[in-house]
């Protein structure tokens, strides 16, 4: 069972639900710092008191204001006001990336406004409230859902990741699809650079942690982070693929087959396999999350390129990636460059 998403403090670990939260949202040509000033203003029929509203230091100075004039609030406010808060609260995640895709990514908690003097819009402390800006953040998390990019991955939680070449920002997310979990690794600044540096890498636990030189996976991982770190910020995005979406047993009988002369291609064939099984589509989630929409893509594969590209996902160059050439995997890289088109100089694979 899925614990409750409590909010009401901007300053909290849910705050950006709350109408305090700083979040700029344009309505008829005006930007209003918060969705707070924009409903408090709407009380009023008066353009004056509207933007006296608007001008507010903060969302607690709209609300104080609001209150001074109470007396001229409008007749209908009480028939109005959950239409007046649905429309701009609706605005605020539509208008706010970030703060949509955590909103998508609470699942199918309960979200309630925790406040104990609050029965109406909250859930009156003890849970006995109407909790209406509650209802209204879940049915438009219902919609972002079934929404690109937002239906693609959950985000978990974020952490750092301190390695050889430098200290990342590991982010942690749920395939919405699989329940695959993937992780982006940040590192630096994304918004220095108008397309970033990014990797997308495929799980191989042979060769990213076990040291295998079957194949160029570890020698390109390592190098990928070196090349984001030299390069001052950019993103390692390690996806939850093995074996090219075969999974890491098929891998090993995968292998099996190669030990025996076939190559990777007829081996995953051969086990009734695609050559290939890994989808990217996913990846539309994660880089929305980070706000990327151009890249500088580091990859020898074709099929990368394109699916970045189908996704939205502007490819302003394509890095070449070629590390690891030796007697053991050479056979390999040849078959990946004549079957499945990667793209290789001509000195790296002889």
């Amino acid at each position: 069972m899925s614990s409750d998403v409590l909010f009401y403090e901007p300053e909290d670990s849910n705050g950006y639900l709350s109408n305090f939260a700083s979040s700029p949202i344009e309505v008829n040509d005006q930007v209003w710092a918060t969705s707070e000033h924009y409903y408090q203003a709407m009380k009023f029929a008066s353009s004056e008191l509207r933007q006296k509203i608007y001008y507010a230091a903060s969302p607690e100075d709209a609300f104080i204001l609001s209150r001074q004039y109470e007396d001229q609030v409008r007749n209908e406010w009480d028939e109005i006001k959950v239409d007046v808060m649905r429309f701009i609260v609706t605005e605020k995640f539509k208008q706010n990336r970030y703060f949509s895709h955590l909103l998508a990514s609470t699942g199918d908690s309960v979200i309630k406004e925790h406040s104990h003097i609050d029965s109406f819009w909250g859930d009156g402390g003890d849970g006995s409230g109407q909790n209406k800006l509650g209802h209204i953040l879940m049915d438009i998390r219902q919609n972002l859902q079934e929404t690109e990019p937002f239906n693609h991955v959950n985000f978990v939680d974020k952490a750092k990741l301190p390695t050889q070449w430098g200290t990342f920002q590991m982010y942690g997310f749920v395939e919405r699809a699989t329940g695959k979990e993937h992780l982006a690794l940040v590192y630096g600044d994304l918004s220095e650079q108008a397309s970033p540096l990014i990797r997308l890498h495929s799980e191989c636990l042979t060769g990213d942690a076990l040291f295998s030189a079957r194949c160029d996976c570890g020698f390109q991982l390592s190098r990928a982070m070196e090349n984001i770190v030299e390069a001052g910020s950019g993103v390692l995005f390690y996806l939850r693929q093995e074996g090219r979406g075969i999974g890491l047993i098929n891998k090993i009988r995968a292998y099996h087959l190669q030990d025996d002369g076939a190559d990777t291609v007829e081996a995953n064939e051969r086990l009734g396999f695609e050559a290939d099984m890994r989808d990217y589509s996913f990846c539309r989630g994660m880089l929305s999350f980070l706000d990327i929409n151009s890249v500088r893509l580091m990859t020898n594969n074709p099929r990368k390129v394109k699916a970045m590209e189908k996704s939205g996902i502007n490819v302003v160059e394509r890095v070449a990636l070629q590390e690891g050439n030796n007697p053991h995997n050479n056979h390999y890289l040849k078959t990946k460059a004549e079957k499945l088109g990667h793209m290789f100089d001509e000195s790296f694979v002889r």
